[in-house]
This record gives C-alpha cells, sequence and structure tokens, in this order.
C-alpha cells in the first residue's frame, strides 16, 4: 500500500510540473523555419517574412525604428486546413486601426489568439541580428525569439 501511494505521488508530481510553454529552443526560430505548435489537431506556426527598420548599431538616428514579424499559423480543423498571417512588432509600431481615421504607436510583443480551437499566448521577444552599418545581412540568418503558450 505505500509503494501504491507513493507511485501516485510522484505520478501528481510530474503531471502537475508539465510546462505549457511549445517552444522551449533557445536558438530561436529561424526565416521561413516551421515548428508545430499543436498535435492533435495539427498546428503549425512558421516564421514567415519579417521588416526591419532599427537604427543600426552605432548610428545616430532620429527614430529608433521597429522589427515587424509576420507569422504564418497552419492547422487542420473539422472544416478543413486553414491558414492566418499573425503580425508582431517590437519598437514603436505605427498601426491605423480599420474602425478609425487615427493612426497610433503601439507595441505588439505579446498577443493572445484563437486558432482551429486552441487558445495561445505569443511573446516576441526578439529578432536578431539587429541591424549593423558594416555588414549587408542575408534573409536566411535571421531569427525570432519567440515563446509560444498555450492558455
Amino acid at each position: 500500500m505505500k509503494k501504491f501511494a507513493l507511485m501516485i505521488t510522484a505520478v501528481c508530481s510530474i503531471v502537475s510540473c508539465q510546462n505549457n510553454s511549445i517552444d522551449k529552443r533557445d536558438e530561436g526560430i529561424a526565416y521561413k523555419e516551421t515548428i508545430t505548435i499543436n498535435d492533435v489537431p495539427k498546428a503549425t506556426l512558421t516564421f514567415f517574412a519579417y521588416g526591419d527598420s532599427r537604427c543600426p548599431e552605432g548610428a545616430n538616428c532620429i527614430w529608433a525604428g521597429n522589427a515587424q514579424v509576420d507569422l504564418l499559423l497552419s492547422g487542420i480543423t473539422t472544416e478543413g486546413r486553414i491558414n492566418e498571417h499573425v503580425k508582431m512588432c517590437l519598437g514603436g509600431c505605427q498601426f491605423s486601426r480599420k474602425d478609425s481615421v487615427k493612426t497610433s504607436y503601439v507595441l505588439i510583443d505579446t498577443l493572445d489568439k484563437n486558432f482551429a480551437g486552441q487558445q495561445y499566448r505569443f511573446i516576441l521577444s526578439a529578432l536578431e541580428p539587429g541591424p549593423s552599418l558594416d555588414s549587408v545581412r542575408q534573409k536566411e540568418v535571421r531569427r525570432i525569439k519567440l515563446k509560444v503558450e498555450k492558455l
């Protein structure tokens, strides 16, 4: 009986320590790389595109700029295959709301999104490497640091 109670305690401890974070890799997600964010139903995320207008290190700029990232969510539901783009931004990002004529600056580095019946939180922390005065970087070497959590 003691062994049974000990085994139940061990199983409960393991289950309670599970993390809802999906991408645990420290190296980030490479440009055009696809990762799985849910197994059933199948859902993936692709680092699809980006724009980087941040001020290069060592430069004197009048505007800090921003880094915009386009993520492609793909999945399969009972209605069939679905694709949806999610745009995120680091820095001062200017967006116009569809229901307003005013333009405002917003920060969209954290986003809660319902996709294919699952609620996710996307937290964008970096687009690397950053701009530099002395080099031209190819798109293929860009990576994002993105944390994906199931809510």
